[in-house]
């Protein structure tokens, strides 16, 4: 009897979350806006011989490979960061934060994935950090 008591206790328990879950879940489908990808690219500036990629040369990048991809809007971040490279070393060096809001697409996550390339390229880079997580936006 007790065996069946608290299998009744468990399934009573149960399902009083599955309805609080559900709300919790139509809730965030009714914010007001449009669901988008919200994508971040940190960009380290230090280059391998040394020296950072200048302003100049960080404005050429932006209007050549970012701008065409994204012409709706984009905001740029200052930052400092810190990561160990693949010798075990800690690095630290001025970065830029591209913050991005688009469609989740293929070709949108196709230019995320030529910018990243094109700066590793172009600066020699062993790593950009791409992250994109989905948001409720309105403007």
């Amino acid at each position: 009897m007790p065996a069946l008591l608290a299998l009744l206790v468990f399934f009573a328990t149960g399902c009083r979350r599955e309805p609080a879950q559900a709300g919790a879940a139509s809730q965030a489908t009714a914010l007001p806006g449009q669901v988008m990808l919200r994508s971040e690219l940190f960009f380290g500036r230090g280059k391998p011989g040394g020296g950072v990629v200048s302003d100049e040369e960080w404005d050429g990048f932006l209007a050549a490979e970012v701008t065409p991809a994204f012409p709706e809007g984009l905001t740029v971040l200052e930052a400092q960061g810190q990561w160990r490279d693949g010798q075990g070393r800690i690095v630290k060096e001025p970065s830029k934060v591209l913050v991005l809001f688009h469609e989740d697409s293929p070709a949108r996550r196709e230019a995320l994935g030529r910018i990243v390339a094109a700066y590793k390229k172009k600066f020699n880079q062993e790593s950009v950090l791409r992250m994109s997580e989905r948001v409720h936006v309105e403007f």
